[in-house]
């Protein structure tokens, strides 16, 4: 469904850029407005369901009011036949998860920015009374130039009180939603500001909070544990953020932030303050902390008018406590005052060894070899211990972290502790294929590996893993990539990539259908880029072969760009070329192959050659698509 379809006589659909399990995301374009987008179309199973789509469609129209630059726009929601749609503002980028994955921890700075625009969107959704209610790293997009874009505003909402369910599908994202999600109540905005939690623990650890092979264990976590401390996770996460996000991760939704305006306005703060991650606070600072507020700073009768009573009565209460406690202190000191005034003053005291002892600060010395470390620790007259620190992503032998941190002045002769990584661990690979992605992830994730997804066309359920590199029980470190085939299902393209001659290359091959009876046809579109000028006319011939090479069916015809036939063809055309090949009434069942290629007019003995297969194999310069099966 590219290349030429149009929606509503508007929406062109020109090429796939993402596959989930409720919908299909196309590049498009807007051929009213001349403006590019993106088009998500239901999947079949959600589009014929009436109570979903009616919640699916107020809660968009809904999100389509949301005006914010941390927001993907929502502009048209629609339907063209039985195809139910969304047409979204296209963000030239890569989504959060994908970043994640494939760069680890994010670094301090840019978690908190990007934390802090996820929170500037949803909090500009809830002043107009929406919650997201899915918030997690595959909903948020993120530019080339960093700016980040909350997407599907409203759709796990619509899927969980449409009442669809689905046993494969947990809408909501166990890894993602908070205590009362998992317990089965309504979300609020709070629940929102607790996702955004998980996703800024994820990016500054690299890793979910929590993690389970189940989703109800894993709900159970979310309602009854808590989760490891970041500084345990990244020695570079600030006290005063790990608190942030502790708060943020509350079980309670009163102890959060109130909304995600709120915190947005938290992290704002956190920002112009810089790294001062051990400064001071003052009353008032701690006091907006704890409460969650965010006002703007006002006059200090203001504020005090602002405090609830009970804090005024206890506050007094203390003050009371206090003045009469000092009562009899001063009685003391009165009396030993007068006592002493008839005593000699005594001569000053001299300095002691402690007051004379010469001050250094500590170098930072993470990231290098002890062995450097050691000689610049002892240069400065300061004394070293070596602990090595387990599970380490570092190389073996560099400093993970000291103590005392970087930047502390010490008197000479203090011994500095260096936390050194010892050698990697390796860790087996579990056996992931024809289980869910999901599953699969969390699996591999558990046991301390990265996972990379190439997702592909395929006849198994979508989302399904087909096939993992590394295979199941091999070693490797800890930390390495996994990659894993998944299923697309029949929407996915087939990626062909195969080199004509250096003129075209056949990209892809769309096949929506791989079971046929005889006497039906076989319909393949395929897509094709010139590489050069093309000065011949070509033919383009589709065959099917049966499992002894024998011909079966086939279809010769010259590919046509517009009126242009191939010798028309310029570098850098692409054209999607649509064939039907016609199965004979008696053809046996059996497994066929599906095979293409190109000739010269008017000889099809002389093939063009087939210089590099791509993803595929080649026989007498005939390219494999695909197979496909004949059913009696």
């Amino acid at each position: 469904m590219t290349g030429g379809t149009l929606l509503n006589n508007r929406y062109q659909l020109l090429e796939l850029v993402g596959s989930g399990g409720m919908a299909v995301v196309y590049k498009g374009v807007d051929s009213l407005l001349h403006r590019p987008v993106a088009i998500k179309i239901l999947r079949e199973a959600y589009a014929s369901d009436p109570a979903f789509l009616a919640r699916f469609q107020t809660e968009a129209r809904s999100a389509a009011q949301l005006d914010h630059p941390n927001v993907v726009t929502v502009y048209d929601v629609g339907q063209d036949g039985n195809r139910h749609y969304i047409v979204m503002e296209y963000v030239d980028g890569e989504d959060l998860k994908s970043l994640i994955r494939r760069e680890g921890r994010l670094g301090v700075d840019r978690a908190v920015d990007i934390a802090t625009q996820i929170a500037a969107g949803v909090g500009h959704a809830h002043k107009t009374g929406i919650i997201h209610c899915d918030i997690k790293p595959q909903n948020v997009m993120v530019t080339r130039e960093g700016v980040v874009k909350v997407t599907d505003f409203g759709i796990a909402r619509a899927l969980s009180e449409s009442g669809l369910t689905d046993p494969d599908v947990v809408w909501g994202s166990p890894l993602y939603f908070s205590p009362e999600q998992a317990a089965g109540e309504r979300p609020s905005p709070a629940s929102d500001v607790y996702s955004i939690g998980v996703v800024l623990y994820e990016m500054l650890a690299g890793v979910p909070p929590f993690q389970a092979e189940k989703p109800t264990a894993l709900a159970l976590k979310h309602i009854r544990e808590e989760p490891k401390p970041l500084a345990a996770m990244n020695s570079q996460v600030p006290s005063q953020l790990e608190w942030i996000t502790r708060k943020l991760l509350a079980k309670e939704p009163s102890t959060r932030y109130r909304t995600a305006d709120q915190l947005a306005m938290v992290l704002l703060k956190y920002q112009q303050q810089g790294e001062q991650a051990t400064r001071l606070y003052s009353r008032v600072d701690m006091a907006e902390e704890v409460t969650g507020s965010t006002a703007p700073v006002r006059p200090a009768a203001a504020r005090r008018g602002a405090e609830s009573n009970w804090l005024t009565w206890l506050l007094g209460g203390i003050a009371t406590i206090a003045v009469v406690g000092l009562i009899p202190l001063w009685a003391l000191v009165y009396r030993e005052w007068t006592r002493s005034s008839a005593i000699p003053t005594a001569p000053p005291l001299l300095p002691t060894a402690a007051a004379t002892a010469t001050m250094v600060v500590v170098p930072d010395v993470q990231g290098r070899l002890w062995e450097e470390a050691r000689d610049e620790i002892q240069t400065l007259g300061l004394l070293f211990v070596l602990e090595e620190q387990a599970g380490a992503e570092s190389p073996e032998g560099t400093i993970v972290r000291q103590d005392p941190p970087p930047g502390t002045p010490v008197i000479v002769g203090t011994q500095v502790t260096l936390y050194i990584a010892g050698p990697p661990e390796m860790v087996e690979v579990p056996g992931v294929t024809q289980v869910p992605l999901e599953m699969a992830r969390t699996w591999l994730e558990q046991a301390g590996l990265q996972v990379v997804e190439e997702v592909i066309w395929s006849t198994e359920p979508i989302s399904t893993v087909i096939s993992q590199d590394p295979e199941r029980g091999g070693e490797v470190q800890a930390g390495s990539i996994v990659t894993l085939t998944v299923s697309g299902g029949v929407e996915i393209p087939i990626e062909i990539q195969a080199n004509l001659a250096n003129l075209v290359v056949l990209e892809q091959v769309e096949l929506r259908e791989v079971q046929f009876r005889p006497g039906e046809l076989v319909a393949v579109s395929l897509r094709w880029r010139a590489l050069a000028n093309i000065s011949e006319r070509y033919v383009v011939f589709v065959h099917v072969i049966g499992p002894d090479g024998d011909l079966i069916a086939q279809e010769d015809v010259e590919p046509l760009q517009g009126a242009r036939p191939t010798n028309g063809w310029v570098a850098g055309l692409i054209l999607w070329d649509a064939h039907q090949i016609r199965l004979p009434a008696n053809v046996p069942a059996e497994r066929y192959q599906l095979r293409a290629g190109m000739y010269p007019q008017g000889q099809p003995s002389f093939r063009l050659p087939v210089v590099d297969p791509g993803e595929t194999t080649v026989e007498l310069d005939s390219i494999l698509l695909a197979e496909i099966e004949i059913r009696p």
